[in-house]
């Protein structure tokens, strides 16, 4: 009899051991986020710009590097390959980025400024440019990354994303400095690194519905890597639970910020994404009160969310607060290092978004 409990015993102890790895409240999923700490997730963001220098930008030697950094830390992240890891290969659709280019000047700007207006001949500059750098640059290929994780219903799907391609403009021309340093800290290194720390809490538990974290290539040049990405999951017919976006997560200061306040971060998204926003940003305050995201449902055309929408999948970008903490020095330019990141507020955005995900991936209700 001793024996057969023993059995039982052991049986039960194996299957803990194996299926208990899920948290049931918001407070034991703050244990394991919090196994990544500070140190740690700004390391990540360093050692991602430095293996990818000069630049990121498609056609420069980083581009591939950063996407060689990206596979190697998500297979050391996940040793146990409790997830797998699919590259997607594309020949990017230049006449998609052709098309976006001048839909975006024939909307806004014909018909607005006079062609004698300098405003008119400097987007008329752009976007000529634009079309030109698309053309010149498809002959290389684009690589998504995604590390997918089953859940108990794998018929739900929840998308996380995060472009780590980059470009450097002159801020005043609005011209790409091909040959520019372009470190991308923050635009997007920030948003890698937090997608890469949600790599390695989420490959430690398990889950109810499936996740996917893609690393998002040719975001510089048309958003063509999102293109081909949304493209693509509209076709797999899943139910998808919606989609969060990252997007520059680093730049926080009181200095810039025309309020003179920290901490406060926004969410870009429309009307009908604020249900599943709310949600999310109701389990990432659960976690950490250091960083808010504000909702803001204004829509947003400058990352890769519009291309979601674009296929019928519900979400947001959550960001920096682009209208009142914006800091135009170290966008796109050579001065996004990573001294210049608000490291607080970086790692406080991890933790309200791992709590964000975990929480819609675990059906926590407390």
């Amino acid at each position: 009899m001793n024996v057969l409990k023993w059995i039982i015993l052991g049986i039960i102890s194996q299957t803990l051991t194996v299926w208990g790895k899920a948290p049931s409240s918001s407070g034991q999923l703050k244990y394991d986020v919090q196994k990544m700490s500070q140190k740690e997730l700004v390391s990540l963001v360093s050692d991602f710009v430095n293996e990818s220098a000069p630049s990121r930008m498609v056609g420069r030697e980083g581009h591939d590097k950063a996407r060689d950094f990206i596979l190697k830390t998500i297979a050391q992240f996940d040793s146990k390959k409790s997830g797998k890891v699919i590259v997607d290969t594309f020949s990017p659709d230049i006449n998609e980025a052709q098309r976006f280019y001048q839909a975006d000047f024939d909307q806004k700007v014909l018909g607005q400024f006079p062609p004698s207006d300098p405003n008119y001949q400097k987007w008329l500059r752009f976007t000529n440019h634009m079309k030109q750098t698309a053309e010149k640059l498809k002959v290389n290929q684009g690589s998504n990354i995604t590390w997918e994780k089953s859940g108990l219903d794998s018929s739900k799907v929840l998308v996380v994303s995060a472009h780590y391609d980059t470009i450097s403009l002159d801020t005043k021309s609005l011209l790409i400095s091909e040959r520019d340093s372009m470190p991308g800290a923050n635009y997007n290194g920030s948003g890698v690194a937090v997608a890469l720390g949600l790599i390695k809490l989420l490959s430690q538990i398990d889950l109810n519905y499936t996740v996917q974290v893609t690393f998002l290539d040719w975001q510089g040049i048309g958003f063509l890597g999102s293109h081909r990405y949304a493209q693509e999951l509209k076709k797999t017919g899943k139910n998808f639970l919606g989609f969060i976006n990252l997007e520059m997560l680093g730049q926080d200061s009181r200095f810039f910020d025309k309020t003179k306040k920290t901490g406060n971060m926004s969410v870009y998204c429309r009307p009908q994404d604020e249900k599943f926003i709310q949600a999310v940003n109701t389990h990432g305050a659960r976690i950490t009160g250091l960083v808010k995201f504000e909702v803001k449902p204004i829509g947003f055309e400058n990352s890769d969310n519009f291309r979601f929408w674009e296929n019928g999948i519900i979400g947001g970008t959550y960001s920096q607060n682009w209208e009142d903490d914006f800091n135009p020095k170290f966008f796109q330019t050579p001065q996004d290092t990573p001294e210049t990141l608000n490291h607080q507020t970086l790692y406080a955005s991890y933790e309200f978004l791992a709590g964000g995900v975990g929480g819609i991936l675990l059906d926590l209700t407390k």
